[in-house]
């Protein structure tokens, strides 16, 4: 007879959530196609994962992975929810492919994050200037015209930079994943 797994209260919940949140959004955008849209099946997905909170029993040692595949399996039905109601209008993603996509973002999670590690160690080491090119854009989502205009730049100037700054960071990533043996 297989033994009960561990459950959790509510402040455990809350902190779980607060905790992945970022991986729950990045699996949702993986699967929805409308980056828009990712807000509003999150917060579906939370509501009924607090609703179910205690149906969650963990039965392995990882208890945060277990918790994020249970929390990506009820998004995944709140996606495909979501995609039947609002479906119109709607660049649709066949829902097999949608099955297909999340089963591979939940087997390939570990890679994901130690990827995530290491871009934020390396846009660390960035020197203040490069780093607030881009924030200013991939974080805030300006066009390089915008930036080009701002720091009183040519574009070809701040392509060039860009260029520059993105093989430094692809450099460090390659580094620090060699280093941690992914």
């Amino acid at each position: 007879m297989n033994e009960p797994g561990r459950q959790i209260n509510s402040d455990e919940f809350v902190a779980l959530l607060v905790r992945h949140e970022r991986r729950l959004r990045a699996f949702v955008a993986t699967l929805l196609g409308r980056f828009e849209d990712i807000d509003e099946v999150v917060q579906n997905a939370w509501l009924v994962a607090w609703r179910k909170m205690d149906s969650f029993s963990c039965h392995s040692t990882n208890f945060d992975e277990e918790f994020v595949r249970w929390l990506c399996a009820i998004a995944r039905f709140e996606l495909l929810a979501y995609r039947r109601k609002n479906g119109p209008g709607m660049v649709l993603f066949d829902e097999e492919l949608i099955e297909n996509l999340a089963d591979m973002r939940i087997e390939q999670a570990d890679y994901f994050e130690s990827r995530h590690r290491a871009l934020l160690n390396c846009l660390r080491r960035l020197s203040p200037r490069d780093r607030e090119m881009v924030f200013d854009r991939y974080g805030r989502g300006k066009s390089v015209q915008q930036m080009a205009t701002t720091a009183g730049r040519s574009l070809d100037g701040i392509y060039k930079s860009l260029g520059r700054i993105r093989t430094a960071l692809f450099a460090c990533i390659d580094s620090s994943l060699k280093q941690e043996g992914c």
